[in-house]
């Protein structure tokens, strides 16, 4: 994500200057070789006074530890923002941690994938939303915040981390648990499963392939998901329960059911 942020703010304006944190020696050298960025560092340092907004792209655990000292090197009136997935619980660590003189923007980019360095792309933003709260900094922090993604091409959606840890617990983060208990129930199916699983489980299934660093600590902090979770037991059992009372039943369930997915995309 953040090579793809740093590609896709030189292809807006290729006068920005773009100064980057990458602990791979390997990584460091190829992003200025390929001109993602103008400087990469080993670490966080005094380099971040030269910044004016700083995003953190790193899993979320990071994310929470790298707050402190970030914020501490960068310059009064900064902005600090990161992409983490789930932003109550990182926006408690700021409110703690921030230094006074820079404000903290929570964003979450609803789009992402696997791959690293290799995966990055400049037009990744483009046409993709991005969850900004509003909650715990200045309006004009917020709006800043809102601006360099939308100039990156995506639609900026604004709430409090609460609304939106409560509506990703449903949207993201149960897929995932679902994602990674259906493949564990079909492993568990036997061989002829395995032999005759298709592209139906597999898209079903697609997002287990995360690592939990990724995807499991950021669904482990949302408070919200046992709600998420019991109203999809609650969904499941009317289901079950119309496909037994009778064909009409199934019908009626299973259609509004592609009438909600048809209405979500």
């Amino acid at each position: 994500m953040g090579a793809s942020l740093a590609r896709g703010a030189k292809a807006v304006d290729g006068t920005v200057r773009v100064l980057a944190a990458e602990a791979r020696p390997e990584v460091r050298a190829r992003a200025v070789g390929d001109g993602v960025a103008d400087e990469v560092h080993e670490a966080p340092g005094a380099w971040l006074e030269g910044c004016d907004v700083v995003v953190l792209c790193t899993p979320i655990a990071a994310i929470e530890a790298l707050i402190a000292p970030v914020s501490c090197r960068m310059r009064p009136g900064g902005v600090l923002s990161d992409v983490g997935g789930a932003k109550e619980r990182v926006l408690r660590v700021a409110e703690e941690d921030v230094h006074p003189r820079v404000s903290f923007v929570g964003a979450h980019p609803m789009f992402g994938g696997r791959g690293g360095y290799e995966a990055a792309r400049g037009d990744r933003w483009k046409g993709g939303t991005v969850a900004v709260c509003t909650d715990g900094a200045p309006a004009e922090a917020v709006e800043r915040v809102a601006g360099l993604h939308r100039a990156l091409g995506a639609k900026v959606a604004t709430c409090t981390a609460a609304e939106h840890d409560a509506a990703v617990a449903m949207v993201s983060h149960l897929p995932y648990l679902v994602a990674g208990a259906l493949a564990v129930s079909a492993r568990g199916a036997g061989p002829l499963a395995a032999a005759l699983a298709g592209p139906g489980l597999n898209d079903m299934t697609r997002l287990a392939a995360f690592a939990f660093d990724i995807q499991g600590e950021v669904a482990r902090r949302n408070a919200h998901l046992p709600a998420a979770a019991r109203e999809l037991e609650r969904q499941l059992h009317l289901v079950l329960g119309a496909i037994a009372e009778s064909p009409e039943a199934a019908r009626r369930a299973l259609e509004d059911a592609r009438a909600a997915r048809e209405g979500l995309f």
